[in-house]
């Protein structure tokens, strides 16, 4: 009976999936993929790879750059400033806790990254999307 309850418990974990995504692929402005649906569990691993920039939740309209020191919202997130200028290849894991919308940008350059385009949603809705995140972060 125990190594039944001990093999169930381990099946969540074992099903998790890690959504790998680049911050800076090609010295360039972005998120790759800019966008990830993810299950309660999965991680998310951000890589940098040029430069200094942070995966920072912010809010999905109004004052959305440049996103807030310490992440918005509930189960928000805030990998504080990453640099691969010495070409470590930094990286923040994030655990996906719910299936909420979050979005998130780079706090570098006071917002600059940000409004420059500079995004990433999970789990986007049809009311959220990722398109109209974007916007707003540009209009910002």
């Amino acid at each position: 009976m125990f190594y039944k309850a001990l093999l169930l418990a381990l099946i969540p974990a074992a099903l998790a999936v890690d959504h790998a995504i680049t911050i800076g692929l090609n010295n360039t402005l972005s998120f790759t993929p800019d966008q990830v649906v993810a299950a309660i569990g999965d991680t998310l691993t951000f890589t940098v790879v040029a430069r200094n920039h942070s995966t920072t939740t912010t809010t999905f309209s109004g004052a959305v750059c440049p996103p807030p020191p310490g992440g918005v919202g509930p189960n928000g997130w805030d990998s504080g400033f990453l640099s691969d200028l010495d070409g470590s290849l930094p990286q923040f894991v994030y655990t996906v806790v719910d299936t909420e919308p979050h979005f998130a940008a780079c706090m570098q350059a006071a917002g600059a990254h940000c409004r420059a385009g500079m995004t990433f949603a999970l789990n986007p809705t049809a009311e959220q999307t990722y398109a109209q995140f974007l916007a707003n972060a540009e209009a910002s």
